[in-house]
């Protein structure tokens, strides 16, 4: 359903991790270690959503004021984007 090769991959690669994580607990027991599956399972899917969502944005929105169009910010700027904007959105 994606049409972006790096879109695919990164869906590919945490389904990947996920399965892996799910069989270590069916074989071993073993409990997941959570920063590991939000770091490596969730934050990718939730990167992917938001870039799909993005997308599904400006190819519905054919008559918006603002233009939706933007680059991704590289992964090692996105946690300084965030907190660029929720200090702009505090008003500071």
């Amino acid at each position: 359903m994606l049409d972006r090769p790096e879109l695919r991959n990164q869906v590919a690669q945490a389904r990947d991790r996920a399965r892996a994580t799910r069989s270590d607990f069916k074989r071993q027991n073993k409990p997941p270690r959570w920063d590991m599956v939000q770091k490596d399972i969730l934050k990718p899917l939730l990167e992917v959503r938001e870039r799909v969502a993005d997308e599904l944005s400006r190819r519905d929105s054919s008559d918006s004021l603002a233009p939706i169009d933007r680059d991704p910010v590289p992964n090692k700027y996105s946690e300084l984007v965030k907190k660029y904007y929720e200090k702009l959105g505090s008003g500071q």
